[in-house]
C-alpha cells in the first residue's frame, strides 16, 4: 500500500497526464478547425452562444414532463447544443449524430474535455438513422432541418427511432436577424440561398413548420417564437469571410464591383459590423422558433 507522499505522487502524476491529454484535445481540435474547408465548423468555433437559448427553451418545456433517460441530437455539428443538454442532464443516455466526420470529431473531443460521458457520437445522416425503432424518449435537431435535403423523410425517422410519447423538439431561425438585414441592406439583396440551394430561413415562421406534420402521427404539435442574443468571438473580418463563404451570392454581387468598389463595400460591412461589438465580441440578435411534437405512433 503506497504511503502518503506516494500516493501524493500518483495523484499529481494522474492530475498531469490528465491535463496533458486535454492540451492534446485541444490541440487536435484547433489543428482541425484551422485545416477545415468546411465554413460552419469555422462558424460554430467562433460563434460561441447560439444554441444556449434554444437549450434553456427545452429545459423549460420539460418541466412539467418526465426528464428523459434517453436522448438523440441529430445533424449535432461540432456538438454545441447536446454538450449544454448533457451538462443539465446527467442521468440521461445522451448519442448525437451528424453527415460530417470532422464535425464529429470535434463535438468527441468536446466531450472528452468536459469529461461528459454519458454522450456517444457517430457519423450518420438524419434521413437515414441507423438505431432501432422507439429507441429513444427524446430527439433533438438545432437549426438544421432547412438544410436536410429530404425533410420529409428525416422526419419520419426521427418518429421512427422515437419511443410512443417521445418528444421531438426542432429549432429554426426567423427571417428577423439583425446579421442577416445589415448585409441585405448592404447589397439589397433579396436571395438567401446558400450552397446546395438551401435557404436558411425555409422555416421561418410557424405555419411553415406545422405544415411538415400534416401527415405525421403527432400530437401536442406547438411552435413558439423566442429571442436571442448570437456571440461571435472574433474579428469582423472572420465573421464576413464566413458569410462570403457560406453564401455565394455575395461574391457574386461583389464580382460585378471594380477592385476599388469592392474594398469600399467591405469597408463599409467591416464599420457597420464594428457597430456590433462589446467587450471585443461581435454581438446580434436574432429569433427563433422552437417546434415540440409527441410521438403518436403506437408501436404494432
Amino acid at each position: 500500500m503506497p504511503g502518503p507522499k506516494q500516493a501524493a505522487t500518483i495523484m499529481d502524476n494522474s492530475e498531469k497526464l490528465t491535463l496533458d491529454n486535454r492540451f492534446a484535445q485541444m490541440a487536435r481540435r484547433a489543428g482541425i478547425i484551422a485545416k477545415t474547408s468546411d465554413p460552419w465548423i469555422r462558424w460554430h468555433a467562433y460563434l460561441t452562444r447560439w444554441t444556449e437559448d434554444a437549450c434553456f427553451a427545452i429545459q423549460e418545456l420539460m418541466e412539467d414532463m418526465p426528464l428523459p433517460a434517453t436522448a438523440l441530437d441529430v445533424a449535432t455539428g461540432t456538438g454545441t447544443p447536446v454538450l449544454d443538454l448533457a451538462k443539465a442532464w446527467p442521468q440521461c443516455r445522451f448519442e448525437a449524430c451528424d453527415i460530417a466526420t470532422e464535425s464529429i470529431e470535434i463535438a468527441r473531443l468536446l466531450a472528452q474535455e468536459e469529461e461528459l460521458r454519458h454522450i456517444s457520437f457517430k457519423v450518420c445522416a438524419a434521413e437515414e438513422l441507423d438505431d432501432p425503432d422507439a429507441s429513444f424518449d427524446m430527439l433533438t435537431c438545432f437549426f438544421s432541418l432547412m438544410y436536410l435535403k429530404h425533410t420529409s423523410r428525416a422526419i419520419d425517422q426521427f418518429l421512427r427511432v422515437l419511443k410512443p410519447g417521445g418528444c421531438m423538439v426542432i429549432t429554426t431561425w426567423t427571417g428577423d436577424n439583425q446579421l442577416f438585414r445589415l448585409v441585405k441592406d448592404a447589397f439589397a439583396m433579396t436571395d438567401h440561398t446558400y450552397p446546395d440551394g438551401q435557404n436558411p430561413f425555409m422555416f421561418s415562421d410557424s405555419r411553415a413548420l406545422k405544415v411538415l406534420f400534416e401527415d405525421k402521427p403527432v400530437s401536442n404539435l406547438q411552435v413558439r417564437a423566442r429571442k436571442t442574443v448570437l456571440n461571435w468571438e472574433g474579428n469582423e473580418q472572420e465573421l464576413w469571410a464566413f458569410f462570403k463563404d457560406c453564401n455565394p451570392v455575395i461574391n457574386t454581387l461583389l464580382s460585378v464591383l471594380s477592385a476599388d468598389e469592392r474594398e469600399e463595400k467591405e469597408q463599409h460591412i467591416y464599420s457597420l459590423l464594428s457597430g456590433f461589438k462589446i467587450g471585443g465580441n461581435i454581438l446580434f440578435e436574432a429569433d427563433m422558433l422552437v417546434c415540440s411534437a409527441q410521438n403518436n405512433d403506437l408501436p404494432l
